[in-house]
């Protein structure tokens, strides 16, 4: 359910106000860039597709149902057109390309340069994750949606959602540690 301002906003924007949806906007638009930017890894189209977003929201907002989350709507409506790109641009993500992450003889490093080693290797690892494991991921650390929101974005069922984030997490570990389970 969205918070009493933001459906202020909302109610105001229905009513004609329509210079109040910035407000919406500026609230979400950073974390919408890099929620996008972690499905499709290319800024400048995370940022297009959250502008589109931010318009179809706007010209649909007639449609919005005040019982859910604006939030999750909003990030509904920008997975489904970043989905659409993808599939439009055919969009693939080839796990055999991704180099070897942590090599066992790599040199002695401080712990700083450990820490961003680890960070790229991080990235890079969720990067060659199944698309769908890729959004569960973001939305569920980076966005700090809960099972129930994620999967009413990616139209899963809650257990569905719980599985796959089991499932990403086993690859990430198998990836960056050569752990399974």
């Amino acid at each position: 359910m969205s918070n009493p301002q933001e459906l202020a906003i909302i109610r105001e924007v229905r009513d004609g106000q329509v210079e109040q949806y910035r407000f919406l906007m500026e609230r979400y638009h950073r974390g919408l860039i890099l929620h996008l930017f972690n499905l499709v890894h290319d800024e400048a189209l995370a940022e297009d597709v959250a502008q589109d977003a931010f318009i179809r929201a706007y010209e649909k907002l007639s449609l919005y149902n005040e019982d859910f989350s604006f939030s999750t709507w909003l990030y509904k409506i920008a997975d489904n057109l970043a989905f659409q790109h993808m599939k439009r641009s055919k969009v693939t993500q080839n796990i055999e390309e991704i180099e070897e992450l942590l090599p066992d003889d790599r040199p002695s490093l401080s712990e700083e340069t450990d820490k961003l080693f680890m960070q790229e290797a991080v990235r890079d690892a969720i990067a060659a994750l199944p698309v769908g494991y890729r959004q569960v991921i973001s939305l569920y650390y980076w966005d700090d949606f809960n099972y129930e929101e994620i999967a009413e974005i990616m139209e899963r069922p809650v257990g569905t959602i719980l599985t796959w984030l089991h499932r990403a997490k086993q690859e990430l570990r198998k990836e960056l540690y050569g752990q399974v389970g």
